[in-house]
């Protein structure tokens, strides 16, 4: 169930935010209260998103403080606040109502029961009116799922059980018709009063209605604050500066049409709004709290406008009416103490909660892509065609040729399906981890975790199938040679696995991580030993690079183990260059050696399983480099 916050106040004084060389935010003041809906209004490219960024602590202030009941907003202090991006970003295999759990269990605390868990999710369902959709998939471009508007409520109920105290929303009507937008912004004022939250949005042309909801409305105009106030009276005071709004005019568009022709027309006149506001930011001891002996506050000195500006208070620019009066921002009676709430806990909830969640999740989203039938249908059909070409391959010398293509065919099906299979699966998920990541939900160590675990058993099922069918087929080995056969294609498949997570992770661009992994593969297969047997001896050692290689020559080496010798006088020298010395006979070892695979068996299974480690811990400090 959702609780009542107790009061709080957020402050933001004199924020400039730069990026290298240019100004984004230019000493921006701001602020709201519990049970406020302050919305941000400006054109296109006034640095709106960049606030809302600034005080979630995504985007590096240059200067200026934000405080929260007159204690600097870190990153404890931000574990309260809930933040709605623009762009609806889930898990598209997943229902509403997965997603909804999912978020309950990772990012409400253990000491919370899963009972009352339920409960809330069906109370935020209830009241955003989500029952409907419940159990649809998300969706996306490829997959019909939910509506645009049941997207954008789907992120707002994400963030409502969580229960935080100040709620930041990016653009929450966007791409709503007008009564989705009224009913969306009306159930937001409603749990602003109801439950003592602070909310505050950047909102694009809402209409009249919607924009009579707003407790305090922030216009900013190319980064500066061109009004801050009461939303209800910041048509007095632009009238008050000869700026009128018609009768029966829509405020919203008239002060978003006012702002954008200032920009673009009237140098002057936007200098004068820019001025009147600057006039009015002398804030410095706005919200400062002096404890009394007695452990109670005293009340909060409201005096923020110089004497300068007396002139300008009695024309009626001070109170609500000013460009940035903090006068209505600032809250009598908070205790600090309530801002260390939750303060001690690094994570919500336990290494192997999110563990175990993201795991589960990570299942679900990758079991249609994994296993798609039309994935498994061409694995299979690829099988049978293989052990067709191959069938029952005779046990000789004169086929040895064969059942090395049978091999090196297998290995590199797979070698490229597990990285293409893993590198493709990364576009889908990464707004969703970067979004969940940033608001603190869980450990990169327990998503890395969950992540090369889950995907396994999806990720082998189909392998096994094709094994099978090309193995018996072919005619490969025994049954006793089967299961190691197997074990060693599963390991190169999960070090396949591997590069495809390095690769995944670091190249963000999807084209180019393709192009990666072909270019890998063609380097992995031409030193593999099957296209070439007679490398230049300074180009040897890249074949310690092909993890092609490992494999194949295990898998050669145990396929062919036991064969019968070669007699040099039924054979020619040419082609055998062991029989031109003092040697009679020829082993198959000779001849896998005289193809470059020239080490144990043992020796290149355990190169995989090294390989296997190392990338796998390498994966995870990529991904840590990458954040």
């Amino acid at each position: 169930m959702k609780t009542k916050s107790s009061t709080s106040q957020l402050v933001v004084r004199n924020l400039v935010v730069s990026v290298k060389t240019k100004h984004i935010l230019y000493g921006v003041n701001t602020g709201a209260q519990s049970g406020d809906l302050l919305a941000i209004m400006g054109p296109t490219g006034s640095g709106k998103t960049t606030l809302l960024n600034a005080i979630a602590g995504r985007v590096q202030s240059t200067s200026g403080e934000i405080t929260m009941n007159g204690q600097y907003f870190n990153k404890h202090l931000r574990r309260r606040l809930g933040y709605v991006l623009q762009e609806d970003v889930f898990m598209p295999s997943l229902t509403l109502y997965e997603t909804l759990y999912f978020t309950a269990m990772i990012r409400i605390t253990e000491s919370v029961s899963l009972k009352d868990k339920q409960t809330r999710i069906d109370d935020i369902v209830k009241a955003l009116d989500l029952k409907k959709c419940l159990h649809t998939v998300i969706g996306d471009f490829f997959v019909r799922g939910l509506s645009g508007g049941e997207k954008k409520r789907a992120n707002i109920a994400c963030e409502f059980l969580t229960d935080p105290d100040i709620m930041l929303i990016d653009e929450p009507t966007s791409g709503l018709d007008s009564t989705t937008a009224h009913n969306l912004m009306n159930q937001l004022k409603n749990y602003a009063t109801q439950y003592n939250k602070t909310i505050i949005a950047t909102i694009h042309q809402p209409s009249s209605q919607v924009y009579h909801m707003f407790s305090k409305l922030l216009l900013l105009m190319d980064g500066k604050v061109a009004y801050f106030g009461k939303a209800s009276e910041a048509l007095n005071y632009f009238e008050r500066i000869g700026m009128p709004c018609a009768i029966h005019f829509n405020p919203a568009d008239f002060l978003l049409a006012l702002l954008i022709a200032l920009l673009s027309t009237d140098d002057e006149t936007s200098k004068k709004i820019h001025e009147e506001a600057d006039r009015h930011k002398k804030f410095e001891n706005v919200c400062e709290q002096n404890p009394l002996s007695n452990g109670q506050h005293s009340h909060v000195n409201h005096s923020y406008i110089n004497n300068s500006d007396a002139d300008n208070s009695k024309a009626g620019l001070r109170t609500g009416g000013s460009a940035v009066s903090f006068d209505d921002v600032c809250v009598v009676g908070i205790d600090k103490e309530e801002t260390s709430v939750h303060s001690h806990h690094a994570w919500p909830t336990s290494f192997w909660t999110q563990y175990r969640m993201l795991t589960w999740r990570q299942f679900r989203q990758s079991k249609g892509r994994i296993l798609h039938k039309y994935e498994v249908i061409e694995s299979l059909l690829l099988a049978v065609l293989g052990g067709i070409l191959y069938f029952q391959t005779d046990y000789s010398y004169k086929t040895l040729r064969d059942k090395m293509g049978t091999i090196f065919f297998s290995v590199t099906y797979w070698g490229f399906n597990c990285m293409i299979g893993t590198v493709t699966g990364f576009p889908a998920e990464r707004g969703v981890i970067k979004k969940e990541r940033e608001a603190g939900a869980y450990r990169l160590s327990a998503y890395y975790a969950a992540k090369i675990t889950s995907d396994l058993p999806l990720i082998l099922i189909t392998p096994v199938l094709f094994y099978c069918i090309i193995y018996w087929m072919s005619a490969i080995g025994d049954g006793v040679l089967f299961a190691t056969f197997l074990g060693v294609n599963l390991l190169f498949c999960t070090v396949a696995q591997s590069i495809g997570h390095i690769i995944g992770t670091a190249m963000p661009d999807m084209k180019l991580s393709l192009k990666l992994v072909n270019t890998y593969m063609l380097f992995s297969l031409l030193f593999s030993g099957f296209f070439n047997t007679h490398l230049p001896d300074w180009v040897k050692w890249a074949k310690y690079l092909s993890i092609v290689h490992y494999a194949f020559g295990c898998l050669n080496i145990l396929s062919t183990e036991g064969m019968p010798v070669l007699w040099c006088n039924t054979t020619s020298a040419e082609l055998n260059p062991t029989c031109t010395g003092n040697t009679t006979i020829i082993t198959i070892a000779d001849v896998l050696k005289d193809s470059g695979i020239d080490c144990p068996y043992f020796c290149y299974t355990a190169s995989l399983g090294i390989l296997f480690i190392v990338l796998r811990v390498l994966g995870y400090y990529v991904m840590k480099w990458k954040r």
